[in-house]
């Protein structure tokens, strides 16, 4: 059953700042600073602060909500971390969830995933949550009860981890779900999937024993192009990156979502997005110049632009 009270504490952190502290978080763009970060994902807390996280440099950049420039939080490598995806900040138990890809081998493999969670303010690691040998983590969000819920890109797969598990387990396998990327929940009780290749949306019911329903695929009033990152704005709303270049909102009735660009033209790849008060904050990942490690990719920035 869905419990109104956490969706109420839920969707005011995913509002983040909302009307009252909006004016914490400095508008405009925000410099990371460093070079190769090659961020992946971003977190916001209440207050306005941003959290960044480093897919070249295995770390966790922060901004303060008066800060326009990011700095080193997690240091590169801290914790044996390998490389830094999905963040979450988890409003009831005030902490920061990280997901750790795992490293990249030469045979083509990648070594065993984690999740993490550290202090919010301190950066003091807290506990780690290990996946199963092929396990992996993308994005990830938190259920109304405490569940937290992961994307494995590669294995089309949505692992989970309920309170006081201490270990991710497979809680959904579907072919439909090749390339699962972003997700989060809605008001509705539902987890809603994104896939970054095929560009869909599907709708995953929770039964009540806490088992997986089918995945309904929700038709969309125009394409999405490689979907990566969501977060819940609203009770029927979505806020989704587009690795295409757009950040974009989806509304849900039903069946139908109905899309509506916030901003175009973010030809870096998008790949996250956050909203703090009225401003959407995004990183753009630029995945496509990571493979060279002698190009210089030049200054990595959060964009900021207004919802509306």
């Amino acid at each position: 059953m869905w419990k109104t009270g956490y969706w109420t504490c839920l969707l005011g952190a995913a509002m983040v700042a909302g009307v009252g502290h909006a004016a914490l978080r400095v508008g405009g763009d925000v410099v990371i600073a460093d070079s190769r970060v090659f961020p992946e994902n971003i977190a916001a807390g209440p207050d306005g602060t941003l959290w960044i996280g480093s897919v070249g440099r295995a770390a966790v950049y922060r901004a303060l909500p008066h800060e326009r420039t990011a700095t080193p939080w997690i240091a590169p490598g801290a914790h044996d971390l390998k490389r830094v995806m999905g963040l979450y900040y988890d409003s009831v138990q005030n902490l920061l969830w990280v997901c750790d890809a795992g490293e990249r081998l030469a045979d083509g493999g990648k070594s065993k995933a984690s999740i993490r969670t550290f202090d919010p303010t301190t950066a003091v690691p807290q506990a780690s949550f290990p996946f199963e040998a092929d396990g992996g983590c993308n994005d990830l969000t938190i259920a109304p009860d405490g569940t937290v819920y992961v994307s494995d890109f590669d294995g089309a797969r949505i692992f989970r981890l309920k309170p006081g598990e201490q270990a991710f387990t497979p809680w959904l396998g579907d072919a439909r779900l090749a390339a699962v990327d972003g997700l989060a929940f809605l008001a509705d009780g539902a987890l809603y999937v994104n896939t970054f290749r095929e560009g869909g949306l599907y709708r995953i019911a929770v039964n009540p024993d806490g088992s997986a329903g089918s995945p309904v695929q929700l038709s969309l009033s125009q394409p999405l192009e490689r979907p990566d990152a969501m977060r819940t704005i609203a009770a029927d709303t979505l806020l989704v990156a587009e690795g295409g270049g757009k950040i974009s909102t989806v509304t849900i009735s039903g069946d139908e979502a109905a899309v509506r660009v916030v901003r175009s033209g973010l030809m870096d790849g998008p790949a996250a997005a956050v909203l703090v008060g009225d401003t959407v904050y995004a990183v753009q990942a630029k995945f496509a110049k990571m493979r060279d490690p002698t190009a210089d990719p030049g200054a990595f920035v959060v964009a900021a632009m207004p919802l509306s």
